[in-house]
Formats: C-alpha cells, structure tokens, sequence
C-alpha cells in the first residue's frame, strides 16, 4: 500500500488501542434527501457516532434487510446516483471531523469503474470502503486501485467462511474485520448466541492483527453492551433508519436518541458472562 491518506489514518489511530469500542452510525447517501441526509450524519457525530459508515444506493442490496432495502429505493427515487454519494462523503468529512467509511456493493463499483471510484472517493475525503459482497477472485483491480489511492479495504467476513476463504479475505482487508453478529440480513432483532460470536471473532484474531468491527444483528444499546468485550468497535443502520422510515417512531430525535443509547452502552459494557436473552 502506498502513503494512508490523512482519513485513512485516522481510521486507524480511531480504532486502535481503544478502552471501549467505537461506534459507527450507517446512513444511506440520499436519504431521506441529499440535505437531510448531511445534516443527519453531522448530528449523528454530535451524539455520539466516532465514524460514519454512507451507503451507496443500489436496487438489489442482497445482504440487507427492508429497512436498509426501503432507504436505498427511497434514495433512488429521488435520483441518488454517486456522485451524491461522493458529496456526501465530501460534506460529511469535511464538517464533522470524523472518519467517514464507504459501504457498496460490488455492481455499483463495477459500473462507475474501480480505478475512478477509489481516486474519487480518496479526493473526497474518505477513509476507505467496504464491499460486502466483493467476489475475491474479480477483487485484485479494487484492492490494488484502493491501496494506490491511500484507501483502506475492509473486508466482510461471512458466519459461513471456510478457513482459506478467511485466509483471503485476511490478505485482502486493511482497516478491519466486519463480523455479522448472525448469518441474517441487516435488520434482524432475534437474540444472539454470544458465545459463538465470541468464539467467531476470537477466530477472525488468530488470522489478522486488524481490528474486528461487529455488525448485522447488534439491534439494541443491551446487545452492543453485551458484544462490546469482543470487538474493536460497533456499526448500527437499521436502528437508525427505522424512525427516519417512520415518523411515528420518533424521526430525526428517535434516531439520534438510538445514537445516545448505543454510546453509551458501549462505553458501560455488559459482564462477558451475561445471559443473552
């Protein structure tokens, strides 16, 4: 990798060496309109988000969920394209101070061109971005084009991964490990089995030294107080998304009211031992 850009280490100086995880607050670009969505973000860091994680809308988001899946199609009806995601990310990062991380799929970064995206998104003052469903056999144009620009490339790591597909995925990352809490879609709100998410990410540690950042299930502030002993920092959306959905839920307060309470159970931490129902 050449030179880190300035946001690429600050990303890693974030999560580094951390007495509590930090928290990272997704948000798609666009929604729930392009000026909304920048003042969302910029008060999601006023109350509590140490990161911000933007969502580049796409109409098949295979892994999420129909929260997620409602605020991309919301976006795209307004005409949310990427270059609203690279000002957004511009906007974001130059006014919040915090490091702002890109979440899309892989067709999307296939379509606009992975050399442009990366040299884009390092012009706009990204940290880096995370393609969950980035099939490692096409990955090496993305990796290589990201490195270049100073990008980190954090890697997703399915329940299901096999040892040599963690090998890869190990090879591929900078930044962090994303370990899903469940092999589910964004937005589950079951119970969590702790012990094999201990176990999941105690196994991600043994391949890398990067940090382990866990999503995908972490639903409530008493989850992530409950997870938090095992990873370097905590990535909430559909919680967040759900009141901006719906009004009636609270809105723009009722999300960061979510904010609130995931900080500060990350930094109140559950007992290891405790009973996840």
């Amino acid at each position: 990798m050449t030179t880190l850009t300035p946001a690429a280490t600050e990303l890693t100086a974030l999560l580094a060496h951390r007495r509590s995880p930090a928290l990272g607050a997704f948000l798609p670009a666009g929604f729930p309109n392009w000026t909304a969505g920048i003042e969302t973000l910029r008060a999601f860091t006023r109350h509590g988000a140490d990161f911000l994680e933007i969502g580049v809308p796409t109409p098949t988001p295979t892994l999420d969920g129909p929260d997620i899946t409602q605020a991309y199609t919301h976006a795209l009806s307004q005409g949310a394209g990427m270059a609203h995601v690279l000002s957004t990310v511009r906007l974001a990062a130059s006014s919040t101070g915090v490091p702002v991380i890109v979440m899309s799929y892989w067709a999307p970064v296939r379509e606009f061109g992975a050399t442009r995206f990366a040299q884009d998104l390092a012009r706009a003052g990204a940290a880096g971005a995370m393609i969950p469903d980035l099939p490692l056999p096409e990955a090496a144009e993305w990796i290589s084009a990201a490195h270049h620009a100073g990008l980190h490339t954090p890697q997703f790591v399915p329940r299901s991964v096999t040892d040599t597909q963690l090998d890869d995925r190990a090879t591929a990352a900078s930044g962090w490990l994303y370990a899903p809490a469940v092999s589910a879609p964004t937005g589950y709100r079951g119970d969590l089995d702790l012990c094999a998410f201990r176990a999941f990410t105690a196994q991600l540690r043994t391949r890398s030294p990067l940090p382990v950042v866990g999503g995908v299930g972490i639903s409530t502030p008493r989850l992530a107080s409950q997870v938090a002993p095992f990873v370097d920092a905590v990535v909430i959306g559909s919680p967040l998304i759900r009141p901006l959905l719906d009004r009636s839920a609270g809105g723009l307060e009722g999300a960061l009211e979510q904010i609130r309470s995931f900080a500060h159970a990350l930094h109140t931490p559950a007992p290891q031992h405790a009973d996840p129902a």
